[in-house]
């Protein structure tokens, strides 16, 4: 019974701290930072959390091991920080494009933000991984991974849907499925395209995908 005890406080403890989300104030070098947060996306993205160790994340960053414990103090820090450093910036963009276009009519503002989306896709095409990674482990983390991101950009996408319907500039498809429809179409074309073109840069295949894409989803495919 006590060692139940001391389990089930210990699963507490560290459930408390991922909340808290502390982790050792440091001068971090940019660079090196950025390193281990794309190895740390990769690996997050392949093995999951449990499968991916920090001695493997720095073989894969090419930096020594105790740099990981020095800028993220914990491996629960570095999972949230590469979150962040992944997400945060799609997050922005798509608050910025909110409060930016208010002006244009909401298919220009879902123009804009199908755009920034697939420039997202494009810059972490691991993304999709780490949150199958996450959905198969059931684990706090993918809640707060959905409460903080996820549905941050779902509901944005599922305003400027919403305000296209009331102004009869697209069909009234069910929103939720409609949404996804368009996620889906993005993300899967990065996360899983194992070829894609070699002489586009990402920021202009980006562009070409979101392009083809919002040329199928209003026009359609028939000829």
């Amino acid at each position: 019974m006590a060692a139940i005890n001391r389990a089930t406080a210990s699963k507490r403890t560290n459930a408390t701290a991922f909340k808290r989300g502390k982790r050792p104030a440091a001068a971090a070098d940019p660079g090196t930072k950025n390193e281990i947060l794309e190895a740390a996306l990769l690996a997050f993205a392949r093995d999951g959390f449990d499968g991916a160790s920090l001695p493997k994340i720095a073989v894969i960053a090419k930096v020594a091991h105790p740099l990981i414990h020095y800028y993220f103090g914990s491996k629960d820090n570095l999972w949230r920080e590469t979150v962040e450093y992944a997400f945060g910036g799609l997050i922005r963009e798509a608050t910025a494009v909110e409060a930016a276009s208010r002006s244009l009519s909401p298919l220009q503002r879902l123009r804009v933000m199908i755009q920034a989306l697939a420039q997202f896709a494009a810059r972490y095409p691991n993304h999709f991984g780490l949150i199958m990674a996450e959905m198969r482990s059931d684990s706090e983390r993918l809640a707060w991974l959905r409460e903080n991101y996820l549905n941050a950009f779902v509901k944005r996408l599922t305003r400027v849907l919403k305000d296209a319907q009331e102004q009869n500039e697209i069909k009234k498809v069910p929103l939720d499925h409609l949404g996804f429809i368009l996620i889906g179409s993005i993300v899967l074309y990065f996360s899983m395209n194992l070829d894609p073109p070699r002489n586009v840069s990402p920021e202009d295949l980006a562009d070409r995908h979101a392009k083809w894409v919002l040329e199928v989803i209003l026009n359609g495919i028939v000829a």
